[in-house]
């Protein structure tokens, strides 16, 4: 019987703890949840609008080569092609833009960064305010940053994460992806999303939750992005398409 979409979205009007442990419960029977209402689609708009005006080609760095302390700091590259990504050989095409909570808050995304940060850290049973300011010391820092998968062909072939999960075990803690819905199909783009796969049915994101809504999955979850509007022609001179946000944990490798 198909899962009924519904019973993964809890609705919230500030991080309650007691409405985070029930999420976590169906987290833990379904892999995925989605929290709506922490954070406005007003303010995601405000920060898409920031980044379609700050936004400028010639500041892609290639896919691979950069050092590991230039994502330390505003930062922004292309990934394009077939490179390891989380241990795996991967095929992908989407731009990132590397936005640290030390870093100018240029797109306006940092109190949402901060809200994101603290249910991952409830997820992880991390305390509240970890890595939110700063690399704490063993080496974990939040590597928020921007996705945007451009319309005529954006995609992330479909995975499970390796390298993160395999730092969150290192460090005794869970690892659960959080990211925020930026976009939504039919308004920014016409084709593809996000997916996860819960047994053998697909959840496609955008066709689920809403502009704003923190998804939450862990580790076990297959997961990628469709191709978005590829029947159109790829444009990388503007910003487009498919966008989401992340605060993974990284690894202080400098």
């Amino acid at each position: 019987m198909p899962l009924n979409t519904d019973q993964l979205i809890f609705h919230f009007d500030s991080i309650d703890k007691n409405q985070l442990l029930k999420a976590k419960k169906t987290l833990e029977q379904f892999n995925v949840v989605a929290l709506r209402g922490l954070i406005s689609e007003s303010e995601v708009g405000k920060s898409l609008e920031l980044l379609k005006q700050n936004f400028k080609k010639e500041r892609d760095n290639p896919t691979i080569g950069e050092n590991p302390k230039d994502i330390q700091d505003n930062f922004q590259k292309l990934l394009v092609g077939t490179h390891n990504h989380s241990g795996l050989r991967l095929s992908r095409l989407f731009r990132t833009f590397y936005n640290p909570m030390w870093s100018e808050d240029c797109y306006e995304l940092h109190q949402t960064f901060l809200k994101m940060i603290k249910v991952r850290n409830f997820f992880c049973d991390l305390p509240e305010e970890f890595a939110t300011k700063s690399i704490e010391k063993n080496g974990l820092w939040s590597a928020t940053r921007i996705h945007q998968y451009p319309i005529g062909g954006g995609y992330f072939e479909g995975h499970q994460d390796t390298v993160l999960t395999n730092v969150s075990r290192e460090e005794n803690t869970r690892f659960y992806q959080v990211i925020l819905n930026m976009t939504q199909v039919g308004q920014d783009f016409e084709r593809g999303g996000a997916y996860v796969k819960v047994d053998d049915q697909m959840i496609i994101f955008e066709n689920c939750f809403s502009v704003g809504d923190i998804i939450v999955y862990n580790e076990s979850t297959f997961h990628g992005v469709e191709e978005i509007d590829p029947h159109r022609n790829l444009d990388l001179e503007t910003f487009n398409g498919r966008v989401t946000a992340f605060v993974s944990l990284y690894k202080n490798l400098v």
